[in-house]
């Protein structure tokens, strides 16, 4: 199914505010982990429907991300706390995303 890296994509999406639009996506996870390859990320996620392209550039290309439906069902049903934080810490720099996921990782929980 899907990667950990792509959980950990579709999961930051999902989140209010998230990390939805391209530039920050590219910001955020080469600054953890050069290159991220965010593109190829995307594309099972957009395949699988579990994401839809909800802004586009002027010149047409893909810019901010929203979860379907789909989406949010796969992370209720397959998404692990522990393994996301675990697959962040091999990162070469990990700080920052590490910060903004166990984040966003207590607010789901209610903590």
């Amino acid at each position: 199914m899907l990667t950990v890296r792509q959980k950990l994509i579709l999961f930051l999406i999902s989140c209010d505010p998230g990390i939805r639009d391209i530039y920050t996506m590219i910001k955020v996870y080469d600054r953890a982990d050069f290159p991220s390859r965010i593109g190829e990320n995307l594309k099972p996620l957009l395949d699988n429907n579990l994401i839809f392209v909800a802004q586009n550039f002027e010149n047409g290309t893909a810019n901010k991300y929203e979860i379907t439906e789909a989406g949010k069902t796969y992370l209720n049903h397959d998404f692990n706390d522990d393994e996301i934080i675990d697959f962040i810490k091999s990162f070469d720099n990990p700080e920052q995303l590490l910060q903004i996921t166990k984040t966003y990782i207590d607010r789901k929980n209610g903590l």
